[in-house]
């Protein structure tokens, strides 16, 4: 298994694509996140904040019904469903429409959590899956499904989420997180594997290749940052980057405003809201 040792934003900011002057809209791909069981709304609006301040065209969240109102005052630009996340109803999620697909934060474990997981892994055509927090819980069980989907699949888990996903302890993820991430890969099918932490591990199964970045620190270490992770990484992935280097930049790119966060401010108190500002200006610069 070939590994490159650490990556940083200043070496990859160049695999950004320039936009042409007669853009649109379309060209910028189009987002769909479902995120947010009732009492976990931030979630999906950070992560759809993200998506909208890092170059997604359309961006569209499904969310529980309670936070809708929420949503819509912080981003009106970002288009909203309201379902019942808890008692299920039938919804048309337009997976066909997408080109990336977020599914997970902020998403409690139930039944119908697992019947939307089941949509999108047979409604999605070319679009590719990022699966999340929530999303890995309900994954754990579901391990076939995913397999058998033949889906380009991207799964996002920390210690903790990795470690239900193998079924192992968290030290025996944090023992030896390069084998833990291609087993994630392995054993789910996943296309890549991103086991966050202290040296984010990026693991490429296509190509059977390990990154590891060097970036990245305690500043990080509070509620949302991995919400606002995911949705940086349905950006990048709506314009066109392929998987592999929207994954590199993603995590270089948060870390590097966890960074920056820390150099003006500190390591203590960072909220993850003020991550997503700091990223959008690093990929405009």
């Amino acid at each position: 298994m070939s590994i490159l040792q650490s990556f940083t934003f200043q070496e990859l900011k160049n695999l950004l694509p320039n936009r042409a002057k007669d853009s649109h809209k379309g060209n910028f791909g189009k987002v769909l996140i479902c995120a947010g069981s009732p009492g976990m709304g931030g979630a999906g609006i950070l992560a759809s904040e993200a998506s909208l301040f890092c170059g997604s065209g359309l961006v569209t969240l499904v969310t529980d019904t309670s936070n809708v109102s929420s949503s819509l005052l912080r981003n009106p630009e970002v288009m909203i469903t309201g379902v019942d996340m808890v008692e299920g109803v039938n919804i048309d999620l337009k997976i066909k429409d997408h080109n990336v697909i977020l599914y997970g934060p902020g998403i409690a474990n139930t039944a119908f959590a697992k019947t939307i997981l089941d949509k999108i892994l047979k409604s999605a055509n070319n679009s590719k899956i990022i699966l999340d927090a929530g999303a890995l819980h309900i994954a754990a069980s579901s391990k076939s499904l995913i397999k058998k989907s033949n889906k380009t699949i991207l799964m996002t888990p920390h210690p903790g989420e990795a470690a239900i996903l193998l079924n192992i302890s968290i030290e025996e993820v944090q023992r030896d997180r390069l084998s833990a991430a291609k087993q994630i890969a392995d054993t789910y099918g996943a296309s890549i594997v991103i086991l966050k932490g202290m040296g984010t591990v990026v693991f490429d199964s296509k190509n059977n290749k390990s990154f590891i970045s060097s970036c990245g620190g305690p500043e990080l270490a509070t509620g949302g940052t991995g919400d606002v992770l995911a949705g940086v990484l349905t950006a990048l992935l709506a314009q066109s980057l392929d998987i592999r280097n929207a994954s590199l930049i993603a995590v270089a790119v948060h870390s590097e405003a966890g960074l920056k966060f820390k150099e003006e401010i500190g390591e203590i108190g960072l909220n993850a809201s003020s991550l997503i500002p700091i990223i959008r200006q690093l990929l405009n610069q």
